[in-house]
């Protein structure tokens, strides 16, 4: 396979042209993500059917246009392997969210025992390749890329085409291609990836036994860190881990002093008091742990088991420990409750 950096304008251009008549890509991103809310996208590689592979340098390219054209092309598969964090580069570039994606990860997980393999354990699975690790280790935004980054950064899409191909055919004569698309069209939907403030208590792991009131003011809490996490574009656990964010909703005023003048970023005093004013309106949380109703989650790990036996598949991708944990306890609508888990594993447990 040949590698081509493309570093400016005009060879973005002919790189465009030749997507024009291609229905796949193989896609993979290098980013930077240690100090900032979002990851800072550093390059792109695309491959191509005929084995060429591309890698587009974000730093040295003024048409952000035509990158955009390529990722909002809905007739263009990108396969991308485990794709979030790829999706969320891609977003916070473009500030737009890329279409027609095929997560080779999330494939892989209906036809395997082991869930969510990284991308070398796939290829070295599917093509009997060794591939090497440790891109995240890699300083993607220093210039000029040398022959081994590039040569690193291809190796992350060259076989990724092939891969799609062979999990569809596997998948399909499993019959579980649908299982696959729903799956994906729920883990990678913008409103899981790209987070709006209201909404990024839904990512926390709350305690079980929290009434309504709780949950609200975990809503306004979450809400408050994620501004201030965007405003000053800094990771969320800057601001408050998720751990202690539920602390400061059971604390009291001495120990909430104290996790408030160890919050990393510097933020106003005015944003303190914004976060005293939303505490002030709680009813704190007991610490506690609810009975859990035995007989059920007993009665559901066994059967997840022989569910995940029977089709060969990791148990966690069916349900979690939290997931029985709920059903068990509220016997709330979990994600075993609808879909293709459903169809297998939600209604012998009913």
């Amino acid at each position: 396979m040949t590698n081509f950096l493309v570093d400016s304008d005009k060879k973005l251009i002919n790189l465009s042209s030749k997507l024009q008549d291609i229905s796949e890509i193989g896609l993979d991103t290098e980013f930077i993500r240690e100090s900032t809310y979002r990851p800072i996208l550093a390059l792109i590689q695309i491959s191509l059917p005929n084995k060429e592979i591309y890698l587009i340098d974000p730093l040295a390219i003024s048409r952000k246009e035509l990158i955009i054209q390529i990722m909002n092309n809905l007739s263009l598969t990108k396969i991308i392997h485990s794709s979030k964090q790829d999706l969320e580069a891609l977003y916070n570039y473009m500030g737009c969210y890329p279409k027609n994606i095929f997560d080779t990860q999330i494939a892989n997980n209906f036809i395997s025992k082991k869930s969510n393999l990284g991308y070398s354990s796939l290829v070295k699975n599917l093509f009997d390749i060794e591939i090497k690790e440790g891109s995240w280790r890699t300083k993607w935004l220093e210039r000029p890329l040398s022959n081994d980054k590039i040569d690193y950064a291809a190796d992350d899409v060259r076989y990724l085409i092939e891969a799609k191909r062979i999990l569809v055919d596997k998948l399909s004569n499993l019959k579980r291609l649908s299982w696959f698309e729903e799956e994906q069209e729920n883990e990678l939907k913008k409103s899981n990836i790209i987070l709006e403030p209201k909404d990024a208590w839904e990512k926390i792991n709350y305690p079980l036994h929290f009434d309504m009131n709780h949950i609200d003011i975990l809503k306004n809490i979450a809400c408050w860190r994620e501004k201030l996490s965007i405003k000053y574009n800094v990771p969320k656990k800057w601001i408050l881990s998720d751990s202690l964010l539920i602390k400061t909703m059971m604390a009291n005023e001495k120990k909430l002093s104290d996790i408030i003048s160890n919050i990393r970023q510097k933020i106003l005093n005015e944003e303190i008091l914004e976060l005293k004013n939303i505490l002030l309106k709680a009813n704190k949380p007991k610490n506690k742990n609810l009975n859990p109703n035995r007989e059920v989650e007993i009665k559901c790990s066994e059967l997840l088991l022989s569910v995940a036996d029977k089709y060969d598949i990791d148990s966690t991708i069916i349900a979690n420990k939290r997931d029985i944990e709920i059903f068990s306890l509220l016997n709330n609508k979990v994600r075993f409750m609808k879909g293709w888990r459903y169809q297998i594993f939600g209604k012998l447990v009913q």
